[in-house]
């Protein structure tokens, strides 16, 4: 559907179909709101933020200016995951942290994909930590995921109890270089900050995801990334100078773009001690 008609079954409560099955005038009130809608569309702001909701992988979900609207190639990240783990020796239930969850897309389309499962997905805002947890009951899965509001390089150095024998951890973090955002497309940059900015090179938070979750993973428990344009060289040497990652594979989007990327801990990673001096966070 393009953006009139979307709009236009938002105000009218109806499916696209009955647009044309039922071509009546707007009502006043639904003109008053279609104007207001369409009024904030042209002046930028993302089609998703006024809807209210976007699809990802056949959910509806509720989106608001505090977290990043669910983009297409994060739907290849969730089903690169299902493919692997479909062939893996899983925990029963299987278990998932989702790093940076936002509006908790990738855990919710996890958790209801994979039975018996429990997910525990962060996020260091808590607005969007809400959302997340509004769309987790919409969709049915509560009961299946935890949400925790917490900053991911504090809970990465913690050595929290529960933060042991994952099957499998996931993020789609913040990859865009600092010195780009201010040139970004104007509906993007209405997006929240925080879940764009990767830092100087934009690899930041890859740097701090590798360094750490292999203690959290079981033997050949995997990890998967989302990583922007560019990024696969500079990701895979981050994976391949780490002694706790094996089978680094990358897996394109529709371009032909490397999109996602996928490893595995050593079999006796969680024998092993971590003997690495890490500069600071």
């Amino acid at each position: 559907m393009n953006a009139d008609e979307l709009l236009l079954t938002a105000v009218r409560k109806c499916r696209r179909v009955d647009l044309y099955a039922d071509p009546r005038p707007l009502t006043p009130d639904e003109q008053k709101e279609y104007d207001s809608m369409r009024a904030r569309y042209q002046n930028g702001e993302p089609l998703q933020y006024v809807l209210g909701e976007c699809d990802f992988l056949g959910s509806a979900l509720a989106v608001n200016p505090c977290v990043l609207i669910p983009r297409p190639e994060t739907e290849i990240l969730v089903d690169t995951i299902l493919q692997k783990l479909k062939s893996s020796k899983l925990s029963k239930p299987c278990r998932v942290l989702d790093l940076g969850t936002g509006s908790g897309n990738i855990a919710i389309a996890l958790a209801k994909a994979i039975d018996p499962c429990h997910v525990t997905a962060l996020d260091i805002s808590e607005e969007a930590i809400s959302v997340a947890r509004c769309n987790a009951a919409a969709n049915g899965v509560t009961e299946k995921i935890r949400f925790l509001r917490e900053d991911m390089r504090e809970s990465l150095v913690a050595n929290r109890a529960w933060m042991k024998n994952f099957d499998c951890i996931v993020s789609n973090p913040p990859y865009i270089k600092t010195s780009a955002l201010d040139h970004l497309p104007r509906d993007v940059q209405q997006e929240p900050r925080l879940a764009l900015d990767g830092g100087a090179d934009g690899l930041r938070f890859y740097e701090t995801i590798i360094r750490r979750v292999h203690q959290y993973l079981k033997p050949e428990g995997y990890l998967f990334f989302e990583i922007g344009d560019g990024q696969a060289a500079p990701v895979e040497a981050l994976l391949e100078k780490n002694p706790f990652y094996r089978n680094i594979r990358f897996y394109p989007d529709h371009t032909q773009t490397d999109r996602v990327v996928c490893s595995q801990t050593t079999l006796s990673v969680c024998e092993q001690k971590d003997t690495h001096t890490w500069k600071s966070w």
